[in-house]
C-alpha cells in the first residue's frame, strides 16, 4: 500500500513538472493588476484627469513589463514615499532612509484607442526612473538600478507619451531607484492629458508662470534699487526675501528654471530649491526688525536669523545627501520663526495699533498659512485638494509689503513735505541771483558748496545785448514806466537765452551779458530769435502807447574765467576776460554800422566747425565787414529784421 502511494505521488509530481515546462509564460494564471478606470475619456480633450488609484509595488527589484505572474509586495496609494510602506523589518531598515529601488505598476482602462496621451514626468519619482507603457519604454529619467547605489540621477522637464491598445487599456510599469534623497518612491501625481490639449495647456502655464516670476523679479529689483538709492535696509531684506521665494517658484512643480536650462544637474536644482527654505526665515526676521525695532528688543533679530545663513553654508559645502537630510530641520526652523515673528507682531499690535503693524500681521499670517500647507503637501497630507499655497502666499506677502513700503515712504514724505517745500522755494530765490548753470560750470550741486575764490577757465561764446537810445527814451517816461518797459523786454529775451542753454552772466542796466558754454552756434541762433521777438515786442508797445525800442547784439567766442569774489559775508559771481570786452565792443559797433547783429570771425569760425561736427551745414544771412579795429566782423540778419537798426 505504501509503495502504491509513493508511485501515485511521484507520477503526479513528474507530470506537474512536465506540464509546467511545456506551458508558455503567458498562459499561466494572471493575478489581478491594480486598475484605474477613466470614467469619461472625452474629458481629456479639454481637461486633465488625476490618476487617484492604488499601485502594485515591488520592493528591491525591477519587474519586467512582460511579467504578469509575480505578485506585488504591497499595494500602495500614490503619491507616497516608500519610507512608510508596510514591508518586512529588514526592508524597512533601508526604506526608512529613502534609499532603495522598486517597481510600480498600474493598469488604466477605458481610454480612446488610437489617441496619444501624455503625462508630466518632472519630479514624478525619486531620483531616477524609467516608464513603460505595456511593453514599450516611453520615458527615462537618469539611470535607475536595482542596485540603488549605482543610480545615476537626472531630472528633465518633460512628458511621457503613449497610445493605448485597441481595447483602450495601457499598463504602466515604472522602475524607481534612489541613492541619496531622504525619501523614495513616486513623489508626484500622475496627471493624464490628451497630447493635443496638453500642448495648449503647457504654453498657457509657461506664460502665466513666466509673468508671475517676472513680477516677483521686478518687485525685487525695485526694492534693491530703493536700497541703493535711499540706503533703506528694509528694502534690501525685502528684496532678498522675494528672491528667496523666486528660487522656490523657479524650481517648483512647473520649473521655469529647468525650462530655460534643461541640462542643469538635478543636484544643483535641489540646492537652489533649498535656498528658499534656508533664507526665508532669516530675511523675514531681519526685514521685520527694520520695520519695528521694538519687536526684537529682548531677542536680537540676528540671533533668530543666524541659523538661516548657517544652513545655507551647509547646503553649499555638504554632500548632497547630507544637505538633503538637513531640510526637515530647516523646515521646522522656518515654520517656528514665522510663528514666533507673527506672535511678536501680534503683541506689538496690541501695544500700538497702527497701519504698519496691521498690514505686517496680515502678511505674516498669509505666509504662515502658505508654509503650513506646503509642509503638509510635502508629507502628502492634502488640504483643499492638495493645492500648493506657498507660492501665492508669498506673492500676496510681497504685494502687501510693497503697499507697506509705499505707505511708509508716503508717511515720511508728508513729514518732510513742508521742509522740502520751504527749501525748494529758498533755492528758487537763490537761483534768481545765482543761476544754477553758474553752479554747474563750477561743478557744484548746490549753492551751499560755493566757497570764496573758486574759479574755472572755460571756452564759451559771449553775447552782449543793449537797448538803443535807452537813456533818452527813459527820460520821457516816469520811473514805473521805465521799469515796465525794461521788464517786458527782459521777459521776452531771458527765456530765449535759457532755451539755447545760455547763462545770463549779468544785467547792465538795459544791457545783458550772456554766456553759452562751448556753443557759438547756439549763441548765433539765440541772437536771431531775440531780434525776431523784438518785432513782436514793438507791436505790443505800439498797442500800449509805449516807445518803440531796438537792440543791438554782439557775439564773440573765446576764453572766460568764471569764479567767486567779494568776502565771506558778501560773495558774488565774477566773469573776467578780454573776450567779454570784445563782445561788448562788437555790440557797440552795431550803432556804427547800423546792423542788428555783429559777430566776430572767431565766433563764426567756431559755429561753422560746431555745425559740421553735428552733421549739418552752417547757413546764415549776412555780410562781411572789414573793421579797422576788429579786423573782420560779420553782420547776421534775415528778411524780418535786416534793417532793425
Amino acid at each position: 500500500m505504501k509503495a502504491l502511494k509513493k508511485f501515485v505521488f511521484s507520477t503526479f509530481l513528474l507530470s506537474g513538472l512536465f506540464s509546467y515546462n511545456q506551458l508558455p509564460a503567458q498562459s499561466l494564471p494572471d493575478f489581478s493588476i491594480s486598475t484605474y478606470r477613466i470614467e469619461n475619456p472625452s474629458i481629456l480633450n479639454h481637461s486633465s484627469v488625476e490618476i487617484k488609484s492604488n499601485w502594485d509595488f515591488y520592493w528591491g527589484k525591477f519587474i519586467s513589463p512582460y511579467d504578469n505572474t509575480t505578485k506585488p509586495d504591497a499595494v500602495v496609494s500614490t503619491p507616497s514615499d516608500w519610507n512608510k510602506y508596510q514591508l518586512s523589518k529588514e526592508i524597512n531598515e533601508i526604506t526608512k532612509t529613502g534609499l532603495g529601488s522598486g517597481t510600480y505598476r498600474l493598469k488604466i482602462t477605458n481610454l480612446t484607442p488610437g489617441t496619444e496621451y501624455v503625462f508630466p514626468t518632472y519630479k514624478l519619482a525619486y531620483n531616477a526612473f524609467t516608464v513603460f507603457a505595456d511593453k514599450k519604454m516611453i520615458y527615462q529619467s537618469g539611470v535607475p538600478s536595482e542596485k540603488w547605489e549605482q543610480t545615476i540621477t537626472k531630472q528633465f522637464f518633460d512628458t511621457a507619451r503613449f497610445i493605448p491598445g485597441d481595447d483602450g487599456t495601457v499598463t504602466l510599469t515604472i522602475f524607481v531607484s534612489n541613492d541619496f534623497y531622504r525619501k523614495g518612491g513616486l513623489r508626484g501625481k500622475l496627471i493624464l492629458y490628451e497630447e493635443s490639449y496638453y500642448r495648449n495647456y503647457y504654453f498657457r502655464t509657461l506664460t502665466s508662470y513666466s509673468i508671475f516670476t517676472g513680477i516677483l523679479l521686478m518687485i525685487s529689483i525695485y526694492c534693491l534699487l530703493n536700497f541703493f538709492l535711499k540706503k533703506d535696509k528694509s528694502s534690501l531684506y525685502l528684496s532678498l526675501l522675494i528672491l528667496s521665494v523666486f528660487t522656490r517658484l523657479a524650481t517648483a512643480d512647473f520649473s521655469v528654471l529647468k525650462v530655460i536650462f534643461p541640462n542643469l544637474p538635478f543636484t544643483v536644482m535641489l540646492r537652489i530649491e533649498y535656498i528658499s527654505v534656508f533664507f526665508i526665515p532669516g530675511f523675514l526676521t531681519l526685514y521685520i526688525d527694520t520695520l519695528n525695532k521694538f519687536i526684537f528688543k529682548k531677542i536680537p533679530a540676528m540671533v533668530i536669523a543666524a541659523p538661516s545663513f548657517i544652513f545655507f553654508i551647509l547646503d553649499l559645502v555638504l554632500p548632497i545627501r547630507q544637505a538633503n537630510m538637513t531640510v526637515p530641520y530647516m523646515q521646522t526652523y522656518m515654520y517656528t520663526v514665522i510663528a514666533v515673528d507673527s506672535l511678536l507682531f501680534i503683541i506689538s499690535f496690541f501695544k500700538a495699533r497702527d497701519v504698519i503693524t496691521t498690514i505686517s500681521i496680515i502678511s505674516l499670517i498669509i505666509v504662515a498659512l502658505g508654509a503650513t500647507f506646503n509642509i503638509l503637501a510635502i508629507h502628502h497630507i492634502k488640504i483643499f485638494g492638495g493645492i500648493n499655497f506657498l507660492i501665492p502666499a508669498f506673492a500676496q506677502f510681497a504685494f502687501l509689503q510693497i503697499i507697506l513700503l509705499a505707505y511708509i515712504q508716503n508717511k515720511n514724505y508728508l513729514k518732510v513735505f513742508e521742509l522740502h517745500d520751504y527749501l525748494n522755494e529758498t533755492n528758487k530765490a537763490y537761483y534768481r541771483f545765482v543761476p544754477k548753470e553758474f553752479l554747474e560750470l563750477l561743478c557744484k550741486k548746490d549753492i551751499t558748496e560755493i566757497t570764496l575764490g573758486e574759479y574755472k577757465i572755460s571756452k564759451a561764446a559771449v553775447l552782449s545785448a543793449d537797448i538803443r537810445n535807452f537813456t533818452s527814451t527813459s527820460e520821457k517816461l516816469v520811473p514805473i514806466q521805465v521799469f515796465d518797459m525794461l521788464n517786458s523786454y527782459l521777459r521776452r529775451v531771458a527765456p530765449l537765452i535759457r532755451k539755447y542753454n545760455g547763462i545770463i552772466e549779468k544785467y547792465l542796466g538795459d544791457g545783458i551779458i550772456a554766456i553759452f558754454p562751448e556753443s557759438s552756434e547756439a549763441a548765433l541762433n539765440c541772437a536771431i530769435e531775440m531780434q525776431e521777438q523784438m518785432i513782436e515786442l514793438r507791436q505790443e508797445f505800439a498797442e500800449r502807447g509805449m516807445p518803440q525800442i531796438k537792440i543791438g547784439i554782439g557775439i564773440h567766442y573765446g576764453d572766460i574765467v568764471i569764479g567767486t569774489g567779494g568776502n565771506n559775508e558778501r560773495m558774488t559771481e565774477i566773469s573776467l576776460s578780454k573776450d567779454i570786452d570784445i563782445a561788448i565792443l562788437t555790440e557797440s559797433k552795431t550803432k556804427q554800422y547800423h546792423k542788428p547783429i555783429l559777430v566776430t570771425y572767431d565766433a563764426i569760425k567756431y559755429a561753422a566747425t560746431e555745425a559740421r561736427n553735428n552733421g549739418h551745414k552752417f547757413n546764415f544771412y549776412g555780410q562781411k565787414i572789414h573793421d579797422a579795429q576788429s579786423s573782420v566782423i560779420f553782420s547776421i540778419f534775415n528778411d524780418n529784421f535786416e534793417n532793425a537798426l
